[in-house]
């Protein structure tokens, strides 16, 4: 990655006996929708983890921890969203299949509740899957960050989303070509794409465009006059392939991920010959790059923009317009996974498993390890009094939002410092001048 690395703190290792011999677990998303897999409101089941690491061995190595991440954190959570993802098309289209033959001018209550519940169904599983994937937001290295974060994007572009290309796209879909050439999604851009463009497919019950006048442009001169239903069922095909194209996203994740050549593979031999890290420190620096989501996007896109504390739609106030999920209002469910995620990679995935706050204990700072313990905690308590969506306690219950604000803020500053100074990494490029 290029960086130059201070010294170690201390120059050798020093011996660390891991107390605690339990089994590690790994994510499955969507615990809040799923009440079957035994999770907490995080999405956590409790599988084993797939290397679990010894806790009783007397060194502490770089290259374990590596192995350890990877193995009970990484590979587990980028599986269980390919797993989600690869479901999801089959559940949106049973929902589209019955919205295409509904015929609302019959009033058949039985076809109405079988489409009602149709439509959750696809709307619960898009929560599942969208939940999965606020777990690998705070994992984004490798295929994940390669070409700019193309994948990633593809996966799911917020905060950087266009509701008026969805739009356009869903009649370009369905007319099956733009301008001549055959209609494919794999060659749009990511704004027409993802989790953000089905978010928008099967949550909003607002039919017109959401372009202005001069944007909408000849294919969607007449959107706005169609049957109501005929509309529906247009988004609705449109849904069935971002789900497909989104299932294909996930499995180009999980094939650059896994085998031989896989990045997971690239991590555990950092620093041996011919790998493109020069060093265990290296790569170790690259996931701690991942754990600075929390800064930028958590702390200031997803709360303190909203709570008018940066620029937001509405100047400096108070702003529901401006929160992650509009539409599905699952912007609070996604920072609870968001805080779950950074408290996995921290803590290695769980006893027995060695984790940064181990490299911390390595590095005789116990003490740095203690208070970010203690601040994630904090943010899961402060996230989890938020109980209506977060547009709603925005206005209503604004100082549980602010309070969540400054819990993760306390754990991002110490991130920042010396987390970052006491273990002899780098900040993030985008994180080097930020004081706040």
């Amino acid at each position: 990655m290029g960086h130059t690395f201070k010294p170690l703190l201390l120059a050798s290792a020093l011996a660390l006996v891991l107390s605690g011999c339990g089994e590690s677990t790994s994510y499955s998303a969507g615990a809040e929708h799923d009440v079957n897999n035994g999770n907490d409101n995080s999405g956590t089941p409790t599988t084993p983890p797939t290397t679990p690491t010894d806790p009783t061995s007397p060194d502490f190595s770089e290259k374990q921890l590596l192995a350890s991440l990877t193995d009970n954190v990484f590979t587990p959570t980028f599986t269980e969203f390919d797993n989600k993802s690869d479901a999801l098309p089959s559940v949106v289209k049973s929902y589209c299949d019955l919205e295409a033959v509904f015929d609302p001018s019959q009033e058949d209550s039985d076809a109405l509740a079988q489409l009602t519940a149709s439509k959750l169904a696809a709307q619960n599983a898009w929560k599942e899957t969208m939940v999965s994937w606020q777990h690998a937001e705070l994992m984004i290295v490798g295929p994940l960050l390669a070409n700019d974060k193309s994948l990633r994007n593809d996966i799911y572009s917020w905060p950087s989303v266009s509701t008026c290309s969805v739009d356009q796209d869903v009649v370009f879909f369905e007319n099956g070509n733009i301008n001549g050439n055959a209609y494919d999604i794999s060659k749009r851009s990511d704004k027409r794409r993802g989790l953000d463009a089905l978010e928008y497919l099967l949550f909003n019950d607002t039919l017109t465009h959401s372009c202005s006048s001069t944007s909408a442009g000849d294919v969607l001169a007449d959107w706005n006059s169609r049957a109501d239903q005929a509309r529906k069922v247009s988004r609705c095909q449109y849904a069935v392939e971002a789900a497909k194209d989104l299932a294909v996203s996930s499995d180009s994740l999980v094939a650059q991920w896994s085998g031989a050549a896989g990045y997971a593979n690239v991590l555990k031999s950092a620093g041996e010959p011919n790998n493109k890290f020069n060093s265990t420190k290296e790569a170790i620096n690259e996931i701690s790059d991942a754990l600075f989501y929390m800064t930028e996007e958590l702390k200031d896109y997803k709360l303190a923009t909203p709570l008018g504390l940066f620029n937001n739609a509405c100047g400096t106030s108070i702003c529901p317009e401006s929160v992650e999920s509009r539409y599905a209002k699952h912007s609070i469910e996604n920072i609870r996974a968001n805080i779950s995620a950074f408290e996995r990679l921290f803590n290695g995935g769980g006893d027995g498993n060695l984790g940064f706050d181990d490299f911390l204990d390595n590095q005789s700072a116990t003490d740095t390890k203690t208070i970010m313990l203690q601040g994630i905690s904090d943010s899961k308590v402060a996230s989890a009094a938020i109980t209506t969506d977060l547009q709603t306690a925005l206005n209503s219950n604004t100082s549980a939002v602010t309070t969540t604000h400054a819990k993760v803020k306390d754990v991002t500053d110490q991130l920042k410092n010396d987390f970052i100074n006491k273990l002899a990494l780098e900040l993030p490029a985008t994180s080097a001048g930020d004081n706040d």
